[in-house]
């Protein structure tokens, strides 16, 4: 995938205490797209795509960023986060203890030197999705968006597709969010949420031996099961192709109609960004 920049003309940077900044950051790359809040119309869409093996290289990374684009050194009237960590666990609501926030992710994770743990409360799946983040990278975000909202990046994906799923009380899906060396998978049923992971891959087979898998075990019908496809893989994909054999209903993700968007970002498919563009008011 290229690095693209789409602006509309009606892109104002002097009326930008009026839009709101939604970032993304992983290991693949970063992205940020700006809202006209009056118009409810998505005006910039910008990514930038690099390999970092380690997290701790995030933060020179998104630094250098930073500091190079102008779009990032606006004014706005809010700013949100997401962060993709590869180390997450998620606690039931009704179990989970602030003050214990290290320990519960203690049980499946270990916590490196240099990071910290940071959780995002995932109000319809009602969990806290709880991950470490490089402290130094988080300390620079918060320094250069003082009123920003960091939160992990299965947060826009699962709150959604929960809340749109919700009336929908038999519907199951499951959605696959590509990343370049691993995916996230979220499976829903109704207005419940039955499975969140993330399996590293290697190739195709990796992918449809681990999402045959998850439909084997938790019973899910290949007929009835929605397969979603957000994120870096293209139509063309031998992933997609192969999934088509095995279940029925397969297809590609659309960011919400809540707002508009730029004709301009009609050059990039639909899916690639639906996480980030979803991230506005996604409660």
């Amino acid at each position: 995938m290229h690095d693209s920049c789409f602006i509309d003309k009606s892109f104002d940077q002097e009326q930008t205490n009026l839009y709101h900044l939604s970032i993304q950051i992983s290991l693949d790359g970063f992205s940020f797209a700006i809202l006209d809040i009056p118009k409810g119309k998505y005006t910039l869409l910008k990514s930038t795509n690099f390999f970092l093996k380690r997290p701790r290289l995030l933060f020179m990374k998104v630094r250098e960023l930073l500091a190079e684009d102008e779009h990032l050194n606006l004014k706005y009237k809010s700013v949100d986060i997401v962060y993709s960590s590869e180390n997450f666990t998620l606690v039931p609501q009704p179990f989970f203890q602030h003050n214990a926030t290290d320990k519960f992710f203690g049980f499946n994770h270990e916590i490196e030197k240099g990071f910290s743990v940071d959780k995002t409360l995932l109000v319809h799946a009602e969990s806290w999705c709880l991950y470490t983040i490089p402290e130094n990278l988080k300390e620079f975000l918060l320094l250069k968006f003082p009123k920003a909202t960091i939160r992990h990046n299965l947060f826009p994906l699962v709150e959604r597709a929960l809340k749109e799923n919700k009336n929908n009380p038999e519907g199951r899906q499951v959605h696959l969010n590509f990343f370049r060396t691993y995916f996230e998978i979220v499976v829903i049923s109704g207005s419940k949420l039955l499975l969140c992971n993330q399996f590293s891959y290697g190739g195709e087979s990796d992918i449809v031996f681990y999402v045959l898998y998850v439909f084997e075990q938790l019973k899910l019908s290949p007929d009835t099961t929605e397969l979603v496809f957000h994120g870096y893989i293209q139509k063309t994909d031998n992933v997609y192709q192969t999934f088509k054999k095995f279940i029925r209903k397969v297809g590609f993700a659309r960011p919400t109609t809540l707002f508009a968007y730029s004709y301009t970002f009609n050059e990039h498919p639909e899916h690639y960004f639906t996480s980030l563009l979803d991230l506005y008011k996604c409660e």
